[in-house]
């Protein structure tokens, strides 16, 4: 099921924006007209992220410093783990997510 999330232009470019849908927190990123969605939980012991320092397309896990690139959601710490991704499209100028039912 596709859900509306917010406007494209409200989700920072180069950061990270945390919403919660379904009961299941996210975070979504914007790196000029790509949007990408991942669970807000590190792979490392399932600590949210949202709160990690961001740089260069880069999230850093503000608690173990496991390191993950928001254009793929590849981890840099641990090359065969992968932040939980979602389905992202863009009608018009609103950001819709594709969470499972």
């Amino acid at each position: 099921m596709w859900v509306e999330i917010t406007g494209v232009n409200q989700v920072p470019e180069w950061g990270v924006l945390k919403v919660k849908v379904e009961g299941t927190s996210l975070i979504l990123n914007r790196q000029g007209v790509n949007v990408t969605c991942y669970r807000n939980a590190c792979t490392h012991l399932e600590y949210p992220i949202d709160m990690g320092k961001v740089s260069s397309g880069i999230i850093t896990c503000p608690f173990h410093k496991y390191q993950y690139k928001l254009d793929t959601g590849k981890c840099l710490n641990a090359p065969s783990d992968a932040l939980e991704s979602y389905p992202v499209k863009i009608e018009g100028d609103r950001v819709f997510v594709e969470i499972d039912e």
